[in-house]
């Protein structure tokens, strides 16, 4: 049996600007929400808080849950569950921090310029509508495998 990997992650936003961290896996970069693997035994919050530090070397308070996607590979070989939270800054000083990833950069972005960049998993629309509306509740948004 496969295990399926939870990972959080966290919409930050200032001055009209959202978060991301860059990454590069051999000659492609793209875009992620900074956030992780959620390890056993580590509640949703906490596992969000520790790769924000670990990423961007900030410290930030949880708050709402936002959407829930999956990532499954069509070979079945991953299956991957993303939980989107809203985050609020409280301190820190914004740089890439040493988590051993393929992590490059880390940047505010302005929400006009993401229909520009590749952002795993593809939930462009979806960032985009909630900075629009400000919509309560939580939204399933499916299969989001590339």
């Amino acid at each position: 049996m496969k295990n399926i990997r939870i990972r959080v992650c966290g919409i930050l936003e200032k001055n009209n600007e959202l978060l991301l961290v860059k990454h590069k896996k051999n000659d492609s970069e793209y875009y992620l929400l900074p956030g992780g693997g959620v390890d056993h035994g580590e509640d949703f919050k906490t596992a969000l808080k520790r790769e924000f530090l670990e990423e961007c070397n900030l410290d930030i308070k949880v708050e709402d849950m936002i959407f829930i996607s999956e990532g499954i590979a069509p070979n079945g070989g991953r299956h991957i569950v993303n939980i989107y939270f809203k985050v609020s800054y409280i301190s820190g000083d914004l740089k890439v921090g040493l988590d051993g990833t393929n992590l490059i950069g880390v940047e505010y972005m302005k929400k006009s310029n993401l229909e520009k960049i590749t952002l795993h998993p593809n939930t462009k629309k979806e960032l985009i509508e909630y900075f629009e509306d400000r919509s309560s509740g939580i939204k399933y948004l499916g299969n989001r495998w590339e």
